[in-house]
């Protein structure tokens, strides 16, 4: 499992770490999210833990779908969203964060 932040409200002329630009406009569209937290991966059906796939804090993600396992993001006090993510509902993994351009 991932605990991921929802990247929804973006400075323009955002771009990552390896130089892929991220317009604003395109963002609610990706599903987009920071890594915040990392499990030690899926317990398979003969009990065996499957490793995640390369993941750090603080890498960007893309997720396929926009809820994440739960039916609803969670709402902190400060506004952040919070989701849970399976690795297997990761489209894409950008390493490093976003920086401004």
């Amino acid at each position: 499992m991932v605990l991921v932040e929802r990247l929804q409200k973006l400075k323009s002329g955002t771009e990552t770490s390896s130089g892929l630009f991220v317009p604003e406009e395109d963002l609610p569209k990706l599903h987009v999210g920071k890594v915040l937290s990392v499990g030690p991966g899926r317990e398979e059906e003969n009990g065996l833990i499957a490793p995640m796939p390369n993941i750090k804090i603080g890498d960007i993600i893309i997720a396929k779908n926009p809820w994440g396992i739960g039916p609803k993001d969670e709402e902190t006090a400060d506004g952040k969203k919070l989701s849970f993510m399976r690795s297997q509902d990761i489209a894409a993994v950008i390493p490093g964060g976003m920086k401004e351009k």
